[in-house]
């Protein structure tokens, strides 16, 4: 700092000091001037103005050179002689000016420093703010790309060299193209659009050949050298296998309960048609048709195929289930389906839920048959609502789905499949039964004044007794 910023930071921190020295100046150059007659000192007045001017304002600057003018010509060799009032103007206003240069600098230097703070104050905001961005983007889980205009990888954090194995290969600088080919077309189409904002899921491809399942954020976004595609990456194979594992497991699961439960419709029907055959071997002769015997044969097998489907059936294993997690996703998926039909659904979901004996898959897929089953039923109604009520009764947990639809004309036969003369099989309603009953659980219908209620019934799962079926 030169010595003109040095005092002029000074004067702006100690404005006393220098208006009380300024002040000596000028009476002591007002004393000193008096005394010689000779000669005039009074141009050192401009001395105790500059050193006061960079704190003080325009018309006190002209005030004080006035006042230092008059005092030059007051005790100056020339006083009393034609032309003072010229004399006073001309050295006030030379005193006014120095004064108002050193002023004016004076803000201009305080208008810098202010900048230069705010600059440097902007400059640490934005150097804080990206050491956290790199902080996040280093730390993310996810894989994080930013490309330039032809592919070429720009940054790349820690997750996506791992994703993509090249943790011994840095990658900046390179074609991502080989790893992801899909952002090719993107890259083509931000183009043109101008923008892009969007999710993907494709094939991606490691290093070392193997392939996986990539779901795909992308984000243009704009820069001097042109525009850059920003990519983030999860890798879903894990998710893939697992969901289609548990899907496949859900489906046997739901297949082995259905076939058990038609393997005992047939057997109550075979040991009807069984009873009867007997009976009919008291009619004389009719033992030795052949058709008869044929008939015996077609009842021996239906009992054996229904013995069989309720021995694959018998191998259940009991599941616990979240209760509370699976209403969530039932909202998720429900929620848009009666919005499109201008419906609503009110969610009355106790807090204190605890974990029911089911399967969390199979209970969502009775769920959701449930909700299908009130939609349909109120597609041509006025009100269109939907109540979920869930809670603890008795020992028991109930899940009540209960719309205003247009209701049931004939309960009782609500639970039987294949029914006829109706648009429906009624499987849906039979196989979610058996899907609960499986696990101790129930579904039945409960009378409303006015739409349809089913009550779904499950055992909580630190229960101590036995479930029965019910």
């Amino acid at each position: 700092m030169d010595p003109l910023e040095m005092y002029l930071a000074v004067s702006d921190s100690h404005r006393r000091l220098v208006y009380s020295v300024a002040a000596t100046l000028v009476a002591a150059i007002a004393y000193v001037d008096s005394q010689y007659i000779e000669a005039s000192i009074g141009f050192l007045y401009v001395i105790p103005i500059l050193m006061a001017s960079p704190t003080l304002g325009s018309w006190l600057i002209l005030a004080i050179a006035a006042g230092c003018g008059i005092l030059r010509e007051w005790f100056g060799p020339l006083r009393a002689t034609p032309g003072a009032t010229l004399r006073i103007s001309l050295a006030a206003a030379s005193f006014f000016l120095a004064g108002y240069f050193v002023s004016q600098l004076n803000r201009k230097r305080q208008l810098e420093v202010r900048q230069i703070g705010e600059l440097e104050r902007q400059m640490k905001l934005r150097f804080d703010a990206e050491q956290q961005l790199r902080v996040v983007i280093e730390t993310s889980p996810l894989a994080i790309l930013t490309l330039d205009s032809e592919g070429r990888v720009l940054l790349i954090n820690e997750s996506a060299q791992h994703l993509l194995r090249l943790d011994d290969q840095p990658l900046t600088g390179e074609n991502i193209q080989t790893y992801l080919p899909i952002l090719k077309r993107f890259f083509k189409l931000s183009r043109s659009a101008g923008g892009l904002r969007t999710t993907v899921e494709s094939r991606g491809q490691r290093a070392d050949g193997d392939s996986f399942l990539a779901h795909l954020w992308l984000s243009t976004f704009a820069t001097n050298s042109g525009f850059c595609l920003a990519v983030f990456i999860w890798d879903a194979s894990e998710n893939l296998r697992d969901r289609e594992g548990t899907g496949l497991d859900a489906i046997i699961k739901t297949s082995r309960i259905a076939v058990g439960a038609v393997s005992h419709e047939i057997r109550n029907l075979a040991a009807a048609a069984g009873l009867a055959h007997r009976q009919l071997l008291a009619v004389s002769g009719i033992s030795e048709e052949e058709s008869f015997k044929t008939l015996g044969t077609i009842i021996e097998g239906l009992e054996k195929i229904a013995v069989s489907g309720l021995a694959l059936a018998a191998h259940n294993t009991r599941a616990v289930a979240d209760l509370g997690m699976v209403l969530d996703e039932t909202r998720v998926v429900i929620d848009a389906l009666f919005r499109d039909i201008g419906g609503a659904i009110e969610w009355n979901i106790a807090d204190d839920l605890p974990l029911v004996q089911a399967d969390q898959h199979s209970l969502l897929q009775v769920f959701l048959n449930l909700a299908r089953n009130s939609r349909s039923a109120m597609q041509d109604t006025h009100d269109k609502t939907l109540a979920v009520e869930a809670r603890v009764e008795q020992d028991m947990v109930l899940v009540r789905f209960q719309d205003t639809g247009q209701g049931v004309a004939n309960p009782d036969s609500l639970f039987k499949p294949f029914k006829s003369g109706t648009s429906s099989t009624g499987l849906g309603l039979y196989i979610s039964r058996a899907v609960l009953r499986s696990n101790g659980g129930d579904l039945y219908y409960e009378p409303n004044p006015k739409g349809t209620c089913f009550v779904v019934q499950l055992w909580p799962a630190d229960n101590t007794s036995e479930p029965g079926v019910f």
